[in-house]
């Protein structure tokens, strides 16, 4: 078995603590059904382009509202959308940065603009970080490279872009869809129990 040298991350449920079923419920409240988040991705609506950077924060409140036909505050929206982030453990942040001196690693996720910013705020102000560069070596944002996991396109980009080996390359998320096509690249991966302790990972590496 290869030596591993380098880890990419999933963010949320794996380093970023995350209750889905917050910001769905939130979503309910203003005038979604589950069955229209759920379509909102599939189809490639409002919600999918936002997170491929294809629309701006202003034009994915007013996509709310006009799927809602709603009037809704901008305030409104950004608190549900928000209200999936929990935080972040003192204990990962340890870890990460103790990885770091060991591994070439790095972040890859799905993620947008308002999520950003408030994630990057709790690094901030709880822990004194001033961006994920403080902790990873590179980081992939779906909103920045205009694609998003599962496509297979951004898993390449990130192996050409950091000029990684496959098999010395350990991907840990906890998307047994996203970690499925990790592995049609000869990725080594480990499914990660979401929102746990990344001692999990440590255990895995030794």
């Amino acid at each position: 078995m290869n030596t591993i040298r380098n880890i990419i991350f999933d963010l949320g449920g794996v380093f970023l603590d995350l209750d889905m079923e917050k910001t769905i419920q939130a979503f309910t409240e203003i005038g979604f059904t589950r069955e229209m988040i759920k379509q909102e991705y599939t189809d490639h609506k409002t919600l999918w382009k936002f997170e491929i950077g294809g629309i701006n924060p202003d034009q994915f409140r007013q996509g709310i509202r006009d799927r809602l036909n709603k009037n809704i505050p901008d305030e409104k929206i950004d608190k549900a959308w928000n209200a999936m982030i929990l935080g972040f453990q003192e204990t990962k942040i340890i870890i990460l940065k103790n990885l770091k001196s060991k591994y070439r690693t790095f972040l890859l996720s799905n993620t947008n603009v308002l999520h950003e910013e408030i994630y990057s705020g709790i690094l901030k102000e709880e822990f004194g970080i001033n961006g994920m560069r403080d902790l990873f070596e590179k980081f992939y944002y779906s909103h920045i490279l205009g694609m998003a996991k599962p496509d297979p396109e951004i898993f390449k980009y990130v192996l050409n872009d950091s000029n990684l080996i496959p098999e010395e390359t350990l991907y840990v998320d906890d998307s047994e869809q996203h970690i499925s096509v990790a592995r049609k690249f000869g990725i080594r991966c480990f499914l990660f129990p979401r929102n746990s302790d990344l001692n999990e990972v440590i255990k895995y590496l030794n």
